[in-house]
């Protein structure tokens, strides 16, 4: 048996997702996912069924919508997957009641139309459903209306259960590892591509999936990564560099973490120390705030205080990401931390998991990020990526 989670942990969870379903007066809902070498968008179907979809691709002749799944969750029933691919795996998935079809979104239409479902459907997944596979479900439900409801499993995956909670403390040793080893090949005067490749070793070996290993160096460190399409260059940082290391990955059971540091090739100036030090400072701070019960947006205010106390400048790393964290799970996930982005009744509760982050930029030097992920604990929280902060 190859599946991680218990049967029982899955019931649990499709009993919470149908009380969120309830409350908002839905019998039926539709979950959609994604895979095929992504992680951003596989969670929810991840979490309810544990399939992955392997494979990817344009349309033909034979099948449509590669990589593509979903679940109709039904009030009295066990959940239904229709999946892309041509038999389902008995020894991974977590219920029985599966579907294979070369063209998922009309199987769903089908099997919709079969059960005699009409009015009212959640829809889960308007973020990243291409239209055409839209069409083909709208066209093929006539007496359904589809009302999007993208949070409907993500409410429930805001809070984990223990074993979550156990599989990112097993995800966190691989990220502390994975980190510190990418800092200290680049501290060291390796190139940002080797760098990358001995922490992307790490996270392999030890059961997780990449979604990006990213550096950056010198002059452009006021942007993400140095060389956009890899997240890595073959360029080496010079002496008196500052460097920046980020790991992005599904660390253990798809679990995910993207811990971030920055450091100094050689000895630092007083101007670099400064920078990396009142980033790690608004890091540590607000991940003290991070407590149950606290309003993110009373949390953000204080990050934005703390960044204004500091001065410098806003780079452009900075207007791409204009928070200090966010909720995460099985991908990167709501709520964020930010005055922009938070909303009112976004609240820190018990046995959530954030990543706490923080980017400051001084003009003449370059900027600086740190990211810690946090798991919040009822008498304090738990810091799971422990890589250095100074190099």
């Amino acid at each position: 048996m190859l599946r991680y989670f218990p049967v029982e942990e899955y019931q649990d969870r499709w009993s919470r997702t149908l009380a969120i379903m309830e409350a908002q007066g839905f019998e039926t809902a539709v979950v959609f996912g994604r895979g095929g070498g992504t992680t951003d968008n596989c969670g929810d179907i991840l979490y309810l069924t544990n399939h992955y979809s392997v494979s990817g691709g344009t349309d033909s002749l034979i099948w449509s919508a590669r990589s593509f799944s979903g679940v109709i969750l039904r009030k009295g029933h066990e959940p239904e997957l229709h999946m892309d691919e041509p038999e389902p795996r008995a020894d991974l998935l977590s219920l029985t009641n599966v579907h294979c079809d070369n063209h998922p979104f009309l199987s769903i239409a089908k099997a919709l139309r079969d059960k005699d479902i009409t009015g009212r459907v959640a829809f889960c997944g308007s973020q990243f459903l291409p239209v055409k596979y839209y069409q083909q479900l709208v066209e093929n439900t006539p007496d359904i209306e589809w009302v999007v409801c993208d949070d409907l499993v993500r409410r429930a995956r805001a809070i984990k259960s223990p074993r979550e909670l156990d599989c990112y403390r097993m995800a966190g040793e691989s990220a502390t590892e994975a980190m510190t080893v990418l800092m200290q090949e680049l501290v060291a005067g390796r190139s940002e591509r080797e760098a990358a490749g001995e922490a992307a070793r790490i996270v392999v070996r030890r059961g997780g999936r990449i979604q990006a290993i990213g550096a950056n160096h010198g002059a452009t460190m006021d942007y993400d990564y140095r060389f956009p399409l890899t997240g890595s260059s073959a360029d080496t940082p010079a002496l008196g560099d500052l460097v920046r290391g980020t790991v992005h990955a599904a660390f253990w059971q798809g679990y995910y973490l993207d811990p971030g540091r920055t450091a100094v090739r050689g000895p630092a100036s007083p101007e670099q120390t400064r920078l990396m030090e009142a980033t790690v400072d608004i890091v540590q701070r607000l991940t003290d705030m991070m407590r149950p019960g606290t309003r993110l947006l009373d949390v953000a205010a204080e990050g934005d205080r703390l960044t204004s106390e500091f001065g410098g400048e806003v780079s452009p790393i900075m207007k791409n990401f204009p928070f200090f964290g966010h909720g995460i799970g099985l991908s990167f996930e709501q709520p964020r931390i930010s005055t922009v982005m938070s909303l009112p009744d976004d609240i820190v509760r018990e046995n959530m998991v954030f990543g706490v982050e923080a980017f400051l930029s001084t003009a003449g030097i370059g900027s600086a990020f740190v990211e810690d992920i946090i798991i919040i604990g009822q008498d304090q929280n738990e810091v799971l990526t422990k890589s250095p902060y100074f190099y």
